[in-house]
Formats: structure tokens, sequence, C-alpha cells
């Protein structure tokens, strides 16, 4: 956009954090907008009292309380009304809201919704042409959050009749990048290069300590990022992209800092998304909702050579078209790049609709091994009738009442029969068992195998289904995301065993004992064939046998859920580990 058109029927509305931005960012604008004979309004947002070093130094005085910073406050207004009539602007055209400065980040991440309601009203009822509004990549976190709330603002409905407007985002604090966009350079004749310096040195509270940043503002030309509608697309190189695949949402953000927090926003028809995951060294990373206060559960951090990522369970964003995500990584005040847009529209429905190629919904089966698992078994086996078109639940020899429990179901539900072991043989035997049942007399292309014990949730079978229709895999695996909550002797064999399992693998999955698992028929023919099956070695041999083959393996990130410490487990520390590193040691010794 090489040019502003402006008439005197124009309205320009100039939102503002500080006072102070309205003269860096727009003075010279502010001035072309007057000469056209023209409307304008500017509305700050705080009163720019969080404002302490310079406060310390012009007052002399260390400790700022709060009848300081209100009286510091109602100086800094003082100062952007003299600013102002430097332009020509009147006060009844001024307004402050006085929201606390330092503090619009934090009205953000908490929802927002009454300086989101404000803004909407301000538009709504001032019906501007041209709007003139921080930048989402400026560096000061209140910056980048107005941009944000404004573009919330704008995306609610009962706008319409005030469209099209110009929407123009400056930038205050940068590091001199280059910003994404189309720009506006507004020339200014030296008259009007004077008239924005005089304004800005009316900021005296500001000149203390910045008066040559400030002044350096004071240039021929202003420059805008230019928006003819409610939204901009993110061009930024420093946000790589974002994908939808096994049912998960990846976000590749360049380099992640070692510690911080990246924080995730959406406005959807659900309502208000704000989180925050936390980035550490490790793998893994609690989802947080700034709102409700609760856990989400947990993303998946995935480094790479040139850029990470991070997976977050896709079905958090059915409802959302575009996300706002900022990478927080606590090392001083600014920010490390602001805010970043993704939109979603275009792949949402991929990751909705849930159908193989053919549009036809796979038909599942579903093998669930039980073992002593009375208390916990019904309920489970019963939910997952919900979710496949036929079950079969093992009684691995139990020794309590799961056979009649289990039989109870059966009667119930018509999709579900019972295996019965006449003694305990293990999980492989089980499951083989199982498998064999099901090729010879079950009609199925997807099998699902989860645990009897409350592990895993039923209601998570057809994100492992879809996993293996839309992604083509051969094999797909519930990952269990929060390994921290697992109980000592589990996280410690599962820890062991999946560096044992990088070392010869290296493209294994982190969670290789996982009991949630997906296949797809041919992979289960295979199975059958080539694994004779044991107890919990069993799991790994097949996993084993999907690397050797070369077959395409999928993740779905699931709870970590263990009853009373996982006390129905049966799995033994030392034998049971045992088993598992001969198997990989000697299905190792085969591949030499």
């Amino acid at each position: 956009m090489n040019k502003l058109p402006l008439s005197a029927r124009d309205r320009v509305l100039v939102l503002a954090v500080h006072p102070d931005d309205e003269s860096l960012s727009a003075g010279g604008l502010i001035q072309h907008v007057l000469a056209r004979g023209a409307a304008v309004r500017v509305v700050f947002l705080t009163d720019g009292d969080n404002n302490p070093w310079p406060q310390r130094y012009i007052e002399r005085r260390w400790r700022i309380g709060a009848t300081d910073r209100v009286r510091w406050g109602k100086r800094r207004e003082s100062e952007a009304k003299a600013a102002l009539a430097r332009f020509g602007v009147q006060r009844d055209a001024i307004s402050f809201w006085h929201y606390p400065d330092q503090g619009i980040t934090g009205l953000l991440l908490g929802g927002g919704t009454e300086l989101i309601e404000k803004l909407f009203n301000e538009i709504n009822q001032w019906r501007p042409t041209v709007i003139v509004a921080p930048s989402r990549h400026d560096l000061h976190p209140d910056h980048s959050a107005l941009a944000v709330l404004l573009q919330f603002a704008l995306s609610r409905d009962g706008l319409d009749e005030i469209r099209p407007f110009h929407l123009l985002e400056y930038l205050v604090h940068s590091r001199g990048e280059d910003q994404p966009g189309e720009f506006l350079e507004i020339a200014l004749s030296p008259d009007q290069v004077d008239r924005k310096r005089k304004a800005i040195l009316c900021h005296e509270t500001q000149m203390a300590l910045s008066r040559g940043r400030f002044l350096a503002f004071a240039q021929p030309t202003e420059v805008f990022t230019v928006s003819t509608s409610s939204t901009t697309a993110d061009d930024s190189p420093r946000f790589a992209s974002a994908k939808f695949a096994d049912r998960s949402l990846r976000l590749e953000i360049g380099r992640l800092p070692s510690t911080g927090t990246i924080f995730i926003t959406s406005e959807t028809p659900d309502g208000s998304l704000r989180w925050s995951v936390g980035i550490s060294s490790g793998s893994y990373a609690a989802v947080h909702d700034m709102v409700s206060g609760k856990d989400k559960g947990d993303a998946r951090l995935v480094r790479g050579q040139v850029a990470d990522e991070i997976h977050l369970p896709a079905e958090f964003f059915r409802s959302a078209k575009k996300l706002f995500i900022k990478v927080d990584s606590s090392r001083g005040f600014f920010d490390r790049a602001g805010w970043f847009l993704v939109h979603l529209e275009p792949a949402r429905s991929a990751i909705i609709v849930g159908q193989n190629s053919s549009g036809i919904e796979p038909r599942v089966c579903c093998v669930i091994p039980c073992y002593n698992v009375a208390g916990v078994c019904g309920p489970i086996v019963r939910a997952a009738a919900g979710f496949a078109a036929h079950v079969i639940a093992v009684n691995d020899g139990s020794a309590d009442d799961t056979e009649s429990i289990l039989r109870d179901v059966a009667a119930q539900c018509a999709n579900v029969e019972v295996l019965s072991l006449p003694k305990n043989c293990g999980k492989g035997i089980a499951l083989l068992e199982a498998f064999r049942h099901a090729k010879s007399s079950v009609p199925f292309d997807v099998m699902v195998t989860l645990d009897g014990d409350g592990q895993h949730r039923p209601e998570d079978i057809p994100r492992l289904v879809r996993a293996v229709a839309e992604g083509n895999s051969a094999l797909v695996i519930g990952e269990r995301l929060a390994r921290k909550k697992m109980p000592l002797r589990s996280r410690f064999g599962n820890t062991l065993t999946a560096h044992l399992m990088k070392l010869v693998h290296p493209g294994a999955p982190t969670d290789t004992q996982s009991g949630y698992r997906a296949f797809r028929r041919d992979f289960v023919d295979e199975i059958v064939e080539k694994i004779r099956g044991g107890r919990y070695e069993t799991e790994l041999e097949i996993l084993l046998l999907a690397l050797r083959q070369g077959r395409s393996i999928g993740l779905v990130g699931i709870p970590t859920l263990y009853l009373d410490g996982n006390r129905l487990s049966h799995f033994r520390p030392i034998i049971d580990s045992w088993r598992i590193y001969r198997t990989l040691f000697r299905w190792q010794l085969k591949r030499g």
C-alpha cells in the first residue's frame, strides 16, 4: 500500500497502551489526518503509572507506593494531552481507560472479556474508517497483548456495517528486524517533523532517561504494517509451520529456549482459550488452562536440529479457527518475538471427520486382556463396546470374580464376547489368543488393544483408529504423556527400555510398553504368524517386528492414569523387566 487515501469524511481511531505511544508512533499520521479535516480519537489503555525507574530518578525516591504511582500516572496523562494539543487534537477526543500498566498481558491471559467488550463497543459506536494500533510483533508485552485483544474484538459479530476499514499497526519496541506484511510509509514535512519532536518533548517524565531514544522517532517518515481486514496473516519466518498429523496439532516454533512458557490464545464458539505450556529439558509439558486454573493434559516437546516442535492433542482445537502463540523465555522484561498468528480452518475438517480414504468408517475390533481386575473391568469393557463393532474380553485365568463380571457385561452388550483361559498364561498369550480368534471369526479393519485395569480410557479408541485410517499406519501407540506420574517401578523400567530401544532403533517411539495400541488388519495377520506370545515382553516384540519391517508407526498422546498407585498392575519389576531386556537382546542378535 503506497498511499492512504484520506478525506474529511474519515474517522481515525488511535489505540495506545501508554502515554507517549501516540506521539512516537503516529504523530505524523495524526497531523495528516487533521490537515484533511478528518476526525481523530485517541484512546489510552493505561496511565503509564507503573514506570518506576524514571520516577525514582526524577522524584529522588526509591520506594514507590500506590499513591506515588497514581500521582505519576496523572502527570503522564497531562503530558499526553499536552503532546496531542501540539497536533491539534481536542481534549474531548482523548480517553483514558485506566487499566493496569504492565498488566495488559495478564488481562489477556486471564480471559480479557471486559477489555475485548470495551474495544468492540468503542469501534462499534465511534465507527472509524482507520484504526491505528500496536503490532503483535512489538516486543513490549502490553503492546502485543493489545494487538491480540483487538483482533478478538474485531472478529466478533456486529461490525459488518462499518467495514471495510484500514488497520494500521505500529511498532515501538523492536530489535530492528524486518517485519512481515505490507507497509505504508507516511512522509512528513520538515514542519511536521518539528511538531512531532516538540510533542515528544512534552513527555518530560521520559526525557530524563530516554531522551535520545524517544527523539529518534522524529523522522521524515512513519511506517505502519497494513491490513485491510480484521485479521492479518502471519508471514513471519520465525514461525515455520502448523500442521495436523496423527491426531495432534504440531507447532514448529524455531528454536525453543531450554526453559520458559508457550502461551496459546484463541476465541472460539466454545469460549476463550487461554493456555500455557511449560518448556523444560524434558519431552513432555503440562498444558494449563489459565482461565479455569485447571490442567488440560500434556503436550509433547520434540527438539530438532534446526527447529523444535510442540505436539498438542488435536481435539483441543476443534472449534478454533486461529491461534495466537507467544514464547516467553522469562529473560528480561521484553519478549523474544511477540505473538504469532496461526490459521487452523483449512485443516480442521481433516482432523474431525476421521474416515478412511473411501469415506467409510473402519470396522473396529477391541481386545481387552483382564487378570484379577473384577473391581474395574466391567465399566471399561462396557464403555469400549460403545466405540467398537466387536469387543473381545479375555479372562486370563483370574482367581477373583473377573470371569463373572465379564459374562454379565457380555449378556448386556451384544457386541461383547468373552474368551477364557483355564490358567494365567500372561498378557502376551491372552492378546495372541484374541488376535487368532478375531482373525478367524470377526470382520474388522482395525484392531485396538487396551488394558482392563483402568490405565486406559475407552473414549480414546476413536483417536487411535483415526490415526490408523488417516495416517495409513500399521501400528499406532497410545503414548502416555505425563511420564512423571508413573509409579516409580513402572517409570524406571520404561525409561531404561526406551533408552535401550533408541540405541538399537533411533526411530523407535519413547513409550515402548504402552498397551494402548491400534493395528491395521494386515499387520495383525503378520503378528499372528510371527509372534509366539508370552507375557509383557510380547508388546515389545510386536513393536520390534514393526520396526524391523519398516512399517509406519503413529503416536497418539493419551493421559497417564493409574488407580491407587497402579496396585492392579501385575507387572513384576525384576522378572518381567528381565524378560523384556532378554527379548530386546535376542532380536538384536537375530538382526546381527
